[in-house]
């Protein structure tokens, strides 16, 4: 947030505010290059550079807002440059203690010295294996890819996040009859965060002399034999459980012998970047369904016997609370076992669950705060970020990335901030601590979720780091603590019949918007903006901002696009049914707004037919070269008979950057495309009810980025030059729903 600061806006020396950027800059290197699973010494060191980051936050913003409000004048900048000094003096003291560990030798070299003093967690997990009744199905793929005849050394990688049962599963294949008569040597070792390489070597050894029964290798295991002999020529099963990154792999593959006779290593890991590094591809855990959630709870309870028929609907409700997390599922079936088997009681862990899981097993935490711990920094804010939204609610991701980017957690010297953010989402994805719910047209994540045992771990990680107090009701509220907080998290939603009419007053009377040369976003709820100060208070560049909606009779005049020259997302409403000129709100100056990559226009009925002949903005298929020539644009949507005429010729050079074109219930007969150059981005084509359409052109399928082709009740032309595109290009994903028509 710091680092966003405009030096030339601060009232204060300005070699002071040099010298504080240099030394947060120096700060923020040091922990980007501090691997993220350090030691307390570095967790403390840590904690301090938050708390006099915060501080030096607040009292630039607060000195800021005073002067731009003309409060105290010369005496503000005094105290300013006062208060400053004394943080300075902070700043000084935490150089002083980086300096001291980076003269003790590099951060990795003292990392492993302190690992070498941990054990590894050993071997083998104990505990009842219930993974095969869950889903048959997904274990016997495994088995088969155990048990093929490809005589070559095979990995298979099992990813998913903490609690899901990779843990289980793996156990489950490793001590599967089939395998176990299969395999001269089963082996099973526990990597974990920290591990050193001389004790998982010894552990594994541990593991093997108990778990080979086909052969004797207790006379190799006593003598200083190792590890690579004793595998040398046997088939062995080898489990890595737990890897957390591609340098720990590196390392131990090294351990095992290529002896082209049917060996397997199965590695467990929650980052699909190891997975993929690896063996290229993986087997990806899902969450339980409902039915699979509440079969592993009875089996949790009941071994032997029936479920009492009183306590099946509300067993299901608890199983359904629990999100499909195994790991959740074994904690409540634990919880519920120590008590009597009665309606009432069950009813109120039902009633309960989520306390029930926090408070009676800190277990489910601390699994999962491994993920968090081995965050690299700059994604712990974006994580801890998650804790503010609702529980179960639906994440859209551009807001989350907007808020981001307001709350300063993406890297400022960026150029394109929107690629960043989608960097880390893509990160806590594939880190399995953030769930894709629904995707785009373009295969990006539209809306993501985290599971309620996340959601947790974020509100007491945020707390304990002073990132963010989430108040869940306000009979728990602790003011006092709330006090150390930097952010609140408060539990008001927004009720669709609530009276809007206010938010036209609130924005028309607040002109602190044109003035505003660090705003990124402006979202609101159906307002009109102030109009532009005139004379001697003109507004300033609003270079940063980067979205704008949901802006109800937007003036699309050229001093307001000067002044909003890098707007990246613009979404407009027009429904004023009095509207007669509409040159007034020249929506033909829509056309140059070069970096716009999102344009979202609603029209209510009458405006359209009125606006339909005053609009300057393309409406014949002649005119679509104007948005073709619009160098950013990535998605275009044409749905309703948008574009008059029966044909489309597309030009040279034309979209450029777009990657997802979609035509939607249009009476489009014609699409000429001559050269593949025409679209020499496009990955994601989607046809929906154009009935008319006679097919797609062939170039279409020369496109060396096509990835998917989706075709939804279509002419049937459309459907057999789809076919034919398909016959040249076989890995081209196609969906399709045939038109009977």
């Amino acid at each position: 947030m710091l680092n966003n600061l405009d030096p030339y806006s601060i009232p204060c020396n300005r070699e002071t505010i040099e010298s504080l950027h240099k030394n947060i800059a120096t700060l923020l290197s040091f922990l980007e290059d501090t691997p993220p699973h350090s030691y307390q010494t570095i967790k403390r060191l840590e904690a301090k550079i938050r708390d006099v980051g915060y501080e030096t936050r607040d009292i630039l913003e607060s000195h800021i807002a005073k002067h731009f409000r003309s409060i105290s004048g010369s005496e503000n900048v005094d105290m300013l440059t006062q208060a400053l000094e004394e943080v300075m003096k902070e700043f000084e003291s935490l150089m002083k203690d980086v300096k001291e560990i980076q003269s003790t030798g590099d951060i990795g070299g003292l990392l492993e010295q302190h690992m070498t003093s941990l054990s590894v967690v050993s071997s083998r997990p104990t505990g009842k294996n219930k993974f095969v009744l869950l889903d048959e199905n997904f274990m016997n793929q495994m088995k088969e890819q155990l048990v093929t005849d490809d005589s070559r050394l095979k990995v298979l990688p099992i990813v998913g996040m903490g609690g899901i049962g990779k843990t289980t599963l793996a156990k489950a294949l490793l001590d599967d009859p089939f395998v176990v008569g299969r395999f001269d040597i089963r082996g099973w070792v526990t990597i974990s965060q920290k591990y050193c390489i001389q004790d998982v070597v010894q552990n594994l050894l541990d593991d093997i002399k108990v778990r080979s029964t086909k052969i004797n290798v207790g006379v190799d295991l006593d003598g200083d034999v190792g590890l690579h002999k004793i595998l040398i020529e046997r088939r062995y099963i080898i489990v890595l459980d737990d890897v957390w990154e591609t340098k720990a792999w590196d390392e131990l593959q090294k351990l095992f012998p290529h002896n082209d006779d049917g060996s397997r290593i199965v590695v467990t890991t929650r980052q699909s970047e190891v997975a993929i590094y690896a063996a290229k591809s993986y087997h990806e855990m899902k969450l339980l369904t409902d039915d699979m959630s509440w079969n592993l709870l009875r089996q949790e309870l009941f071994t032997q016997e029936n479920c009492p028929s009183d306590l099946v609907e509300i067993g299901k409700e608890i199983a359904k609370k629990c999100h499909g997390l195994p790991l959740a599922i074994s904690v409540i079936g634990g919880l519920l076992s120590k008590e009597k088997m009665t309606l009432e009681y069950w009813e109120h862990v039902a009633a309960n669950i989520k306390t029930a899981l926090t408070e009676n097993d800190d277990q489910c935490l601390e699994i999962l705060s491994l993920s968090y711990n081995y965050l690299p920094h700059h994604l712990k804010p974006c994580f801890l970020y998650l804790a503010v939204f609702p529980e179960d609610d639906e994440i859209s991701a551009s807001n989350l990335f907007m808020l981001w980017d307001a709350e300063g957690f993406l890297k400022p010297s960026s150029t394109n901030v929107k690629k960043v953010a989608e960097e880390n989402l893509k990160e806590l994805i594939e880190r399995n601590l953030i769930l894709v719910d629904k995707y785009k047209f373009n295969g990006k994540p539209k809306t993501c979720k985290i599971h309620d045992l996340v959601r947790d771990l974020c509100i007491k990680e945020a707390r304990k780091e002073k990132f963010l107090y989430v108040i869940n009701n306000y009979i728990d509220f602790n003011p006092e603590e709330a006090k150390c907080q930097h952010r609140l998290g408060l539990p008001i939603g927004f009720r669709e019949d609530e009276d809007i009419e206010g938010e036209f007053d609130v924005i028309q009377s607040m002109p602190d918007i044109w003035n505003m040369p660090q705003l990124r976003h402006l979202d609101v709820d159906y307002a009109i903006l102030p109009p532009l100060p005139i004379g001697t208070e003109m507004p300033c560049i609003l270079k940063n901002l980067d979205s704008l909606s949901e802006i109800n009779n937007f003036r699309c005049e050229d001093d307001v696009l000067v002044i909003i020259p890098n707007l990246r997302k613009l979404k407009i409403i027009y429904d004023d049914k009095d509207i007669t000129d509409w040159s007034y709100y020249r929506l033909q100056n829509l056309v140059n707004m070069s970096k716009l990559e999102i344009l979202k226009c609603n029209f209510d009925e009458i405006c359209t037919k009125t606006l339909v002949a005053n609009l300057g903005f393309p409406i014949s298929w002649k005119h679509m070269k104007i948005i073709g020539d619009l160098p950013n644009l990535e998605i275009l949507h044409i749905s309703f008979d948008a574009f008059e005429g029966p044909t489309w010729e597309t030009v040279e050079d034309n979209f450029k950057k777009l990657e997802c074109l979609k035509i939607w219930f249009h009476g489009l007969n014609e699409w000429r495309v001559d050269d593949a150059n025409h679209f020499p981005s496009l990955r994601f084509l989607y046809l929906g009810y154009c009935y008319n359409l006679e097919e797609i052109p062939s170039s279409i399928g020369e496109i060396p980025t096509l990835e998917r082709i989706d075709i939804y009740y279509c002419s049937n032309g459309v459907m057999s030059s789809a076919e034919n595109i398909l016959d040249s290009n076989p890995d081209i994903k196609f969906l399709r729903r045939k038109y009977t028509g």
